[in-house]
């Protein structure tokens, strides 16, 4: 019987020190938000982050440009972006050509996201208007803002230069 109860004990112990150390190293995966057993300030940050990450997969079609309303060209789909956040992959169209890359949030900030290593086809079309505002905004991005029907992407001043509705 005593037997049992050190090795009890003993499990507890190693149980609280490994939950102890994984709250003061500031990380938290889910199951350990579930079950409360980090920091509520560190679960509560990274469940926003996970929230936001769900909420704007997926693709998205181009509305406005720093407010100006896009209207695509006759028998041309209007620009669009899909957002792969499992694996933190960007693609889609701007009008004319096809554009790729890959994209970085902070779980620190759930609002910040930076596009990274970007590239497109170059394809040259009658009308590069919208495409070469829409490289341009693309390139201002540093925050986002979402919702289940509207994605808008912020400058660091946190001015509105894309505006996207869910597809």
């Amino acid at each position: 019987m005593k037997k049992m109860l050190f090795i009890v004990a003993a499990m507890a112990t190693t149980l609280m020190a490994c939950n102890k150390q994984t709250c003061d190293k500031q990380t938290c995966d889910k199951e350990a938000c579930e079950k409360q057993t980090c920091e509520k300030q560190v679960c509560d940050k990274q469940t926003k982050a996970e929230v936001k990450a769900v909420s704007f997969s997926g693709e998205w079609t181009l509305t406005e440009i720093n407010g100006k309303q896009i209207e695509s060209e006759e028998g041309k789909p209007a620009p669009f972006i899909i957002f792969d956040t499992n694996e933190n992959k960007v693609n889609g169209n701007a009008g004319c050509n096809s554009f790729f890359g890959s994209f970085i949030t902070d779980t620190t900030n759930p609002s910040a996201l930076k596009f990274d290593n970007m590239g497109s086809t170059k394809m040259m079309c009658a009308n590069m208007e919208t495409e070469d505002n829409f490289f341009m905004a693309m390139g201002q991005v540093s925050s986002i803002e979402c919702n289940a029907s509207t994605l808008q992407l912020k400058d660091k001043n946190n001015n509105v230069v894309l505006t996207f509705v869910r597809k």
